[in-house]
């Protein structure tokens, strides 16, 4: 019986919070519309491995579609709340962000700063960033 204890600790672990949760996230978000997601033409977030990421996907150029990268900054996230460093961007200063994650429903919110706003998951994919 001793043994079968054991694992249980760092299952929870694993569950609650660290880089199994962190993973869960990493992807392209795009701001809903109802049931529906807006991917491309407008701002999205990627997140992966730490880095927020702040771009417009899908952008026809004279090299074919390609994104543009609007700010980065590095995010942490302990199994419920997504906080976003302050970053500058193309055009202005952006404050910090943190977002309530929502496993069940499998959506973040923006809380901070107003309005507030809900993801969802876009199709995933390496960004084709405009400079390359």
């Amino acid at each position: 019986m001793r043994r079968a204890a054991a694992p249980i600790p760092l299952l929870l672990l694993l569950v609650a919070g660290g880089p199994a949760a962190a993973a869960s996230l990493d992807g392209i978000w795009g701001v809903a519309q109802g049931d529906a997601v807006n991917c491309s033409g407008t701002n999205v977030v990627v997140l992966r491995d730490g880095h927020y990421t702040k771009a417009q996907l899908d952008l026809g150029t004279t090299k074919g579609l390609r994104d543009v990268v609007i700010g980065t900054a590095a995010y942490s996230f302990d199994g419920v709340r997504l906080v976003v460093a302050p970053s500058l961007s193309l055009s202005r200063p952006e404050p910090r962000q943190v977002f309530d994650w929502d496993p069940v429903g499998q959506v973040l919110v923006r809380v901070e700063p107003a309005p507030r706003l809900t993801y969802r998951r876009c199709p995933d994919r390496p960004l084709r960033p405009l400079d390359d």
